[in-house]
């Protein structure tokens, strides 16, 4: 039983979020931080891999296009980074405090989650993919997408 005493000024229960934000807008602005220090790890994965992608080819074989096998991954790696910086940052400013940053944080993460399913998509229409990494790209844009469009939703 709560009494008046137990009760915060204005009739608002006391929480760990931000005031402007609210529970359920400061669980997407958290969802949307984890998952872009997950991206950030990745891209600096797929950084390092593209650096290093003809270190482990025989010196004395080469293929024709050794040169450029980690372009691909070296920028793909890099905007994976920038989307990483972007989500773990903005989601980290709107836990901080700021409340300009709602819409463009959640546009971002709607972005990002599109590309993470069209990826996933374009895997397995590839062929023969890997279950693992469809599945974690679909999950990762599932949850970025849901954070971002909680994100949107006009305060109740």
């Amino acid at each position: 039983m709560t009494t008046s005493a137990d009760r915060q000024p204005g009739g608002r229960p006391h929480s760990l979020a931000p005031e402007h934000l609210g529970d359920v807008w400061a669980g997407a602005a958290l969802a949307i931080v984890v998952l872009g220090v997950a991206i950030f790890i990745v891209a600096i994965g797929m950084v390092v891999s593209g650096l290093t992608a003809t270190s482990s080819l025989d010196p004395a074989n080469l293929p024709p296009n050794a040169d450029s096998l980690g372009t691909t991954q070296l920028l793909v790696g890099i905007a994976l980074f920038v989307v990483g910086v972007a989500l773990a940052g903005g989601g980290l400013s709107l836990l901080g405090g700021s409340r300009r940053a709602r819409k463009p944080v959640a546009t971002v993460a709607i972005i990002a989650a599109i590309g993470a399913v069209v990826g996933g998509v374009v895997i397995v229409l590839r062929g023969p993919s890997d279950l693992v990494l469809v599945l974690t790209l679909i999950g990762v844009g599932l949850g970025l997408g849901s954070a971002g469009l909680l994100l949107l939703r006009p305060r109740p």
